[in-house]
């Protein structure tokens, strides 16, 4: 097996012309056609740094791309891992005592979650959220407020709820309901929480019974929110969920934030129950009186349905909080920190330097200064702004977390580049610190 010609690999990996070549892979494409021409084992390189973007921007999914439909790609990989592999070229380029450095710097990379997280607090961003649920139980007050007033204008009264009084019904439906969402068995749990959610459902039980009243079995209505709320959160609930993670902090924190990407956050991807839940009370709702008055109700209930749903985000976050916070303070400042909620790796993405993350692996090698640099143009940074926008819509902040600092790490790099002679292959380590963020 060899190295392809331009001419096959372009016939091998084509897509027809409504399939065209992506920017990175006509990268590979010209490294092909350069070593084509040259013959330069250093050209090989460049067709492994160029390989090596392409997969990055396929995915972990890259050896299922339309391209290597023929097994071109995989035929690549595995001649490039021979005749250009990383470490090979590391151990028979490099002295003992640069890859005794490399070594040190490896070891010394994956403290770097240990030096951000340690001795930090996750505070919750609440007020957000707060005022969300404030502004729907005021819109459930006033829903109520019209439904009553129409009721009493065309001579219809609430029916009598069974047993004790509707308010106090309603009361206990929805503490239930508050209990099931934020997964405590008594409100005094919620700290500082519990006078404000306390003090809106006082609020919801006097101004909500006589709409709910004429709903067939409208009082069910908390008790079914509360096993949806339970369902959802355990569906969407990043704590309860499994990744598949490697080793090494960067890694790790590059597959939280495409977790995170692709949820798009937890609070978007919860969002569509909200629509589904409005539809289905204008369209599901069965009425005492048959429907003859479902119209001022049915905004009542849609204005409940939404302080629910608000109710139910916040018991989210504030459980997620509570699970972070224990991890950290348990010391689980490792992989572990990662399962219990990939927003950390965005965090990690934010405050380590960028030679705490670039990968030590191609450190050496021809053109690897270059391949950083064009990595970190056109994908760290990119990565790194996507990074920055989770943290800053996140409901959760730690307080005196750094965001990129000079040092960590890039002072290893400093303080061990001085071993690499002129003609060491990383003797152009000390020109890391030129590139911003480093």
């Amino acid at each position: 097996m060899a190295i392809p010609s331009h001419w096959q690999w372009m016939q091998d990996t084509a897509g027809g012309f409504t399939k065209p070549r992506s920017a990175k892979l006509k990268v590979v494409d010209e490294a092909i056609l350069q070593y084509e021409r040259t013959k330069n084992s250093n050209d090989i390189w460049r067709i492994r740094n160029a390989f090596e973007d392409w997969k990055r921007s396929e995915g972990p999914t890259w050896d299922k791309s339309l391209r290597n439909r023929t097994g071109a790609v995989t035929r690549l990989n595995v001649e490039l891992d021979k005749s250009a592999d990383y470490r090979t070229y590391q151990i028979t380029h490099f002295t003992m005592q640069e890859l005794m450095a490399l070594q040190f710097v490896a070891k010394e990379r994956k403290k770097v979650i240990a030096t951000i997280f340690e001795d930090k607090e996750v505070t919750f961003k609440a007020a957000k959220l707060k005022e969300q649920l404030k502004k729907s139980a005021d819109e459930v007050k006033e829903t109520a407020g019209k439904g009553v007033a129409y009721l009493k204008s065309i001579g219809k009264n609430a029916p009598a709820a069974a047993g004790p009084s509707a308010s106090e019904t309603v009361k206990k439906k929805m503490m239930e309901m508050v209990k099931a969402y934020f997964g405590v068995e008594g409100i005094e749990q919620l700290g500082s929480l519990a006078g404000l959610i306390l003090s809106l459902l006082e609020q919801a039980a006097v101004s909500i019974p006589p709409v709910v009243g004429h709903i067939k079995d409208g009082y069910d209505l908390f008790t079914e929110w509360a096993k949806v709320g339970s369902g959802l959160y355990k569906q969407h609930n990043i704590a309860e969920r499994q990744y598949t993670i490697d080793t090494g902090a960067p890694t790790l924190a590059f597959n939280a934030l495409q977790v995170c990407l692709k949820d798009e956050t937890k609070n978007e991807a919860i969002s569509a129950t909200r629509a589904t839940t409005s539809f289905a009370l204008k369209t599901g709702l069965a009425f005492v009186d048959g429907g003859a008055i479902s119209g001022p109700v049915v905004g009542a209930a849609n204005a409940l349905a939404e302080f629910a749903h608000n109710l139910y985000l916040l018991g989210m976050e504030w459980r997620s909080t509570k699970a972070i916070n224990k991890a950290l303070a348990a010391g689980e400042l490792d992989i572990r920190l990662f399962r219990t909620y990939p927003l950390m790796g965005c965090y990690l993405l934010i405050s380590a330097t960028l030679s705490d993350m670039i990968p030590i692996e191609s450190f050496g090698t021809p053109g690897w200064m270059d391949y950083i640099e064009n990595m970190k143009k056109h994908a760290f940074d990119e990565i790194y702004s996507s990074a920055t926008e989770l943290v800053e819509k996140s409901p959760w902040e730690i307080s005196g977390l750094p965001k990129r600092p000079k040092g960590t790490t890039g002072g290893v790099f400093s303080s061990i580049s001085k071993i690499f002679s002129t003609v060491s292959p990383l003797s152009d380590l000390k020109d890391l610190k030129d590139l911003p963020g480093a």
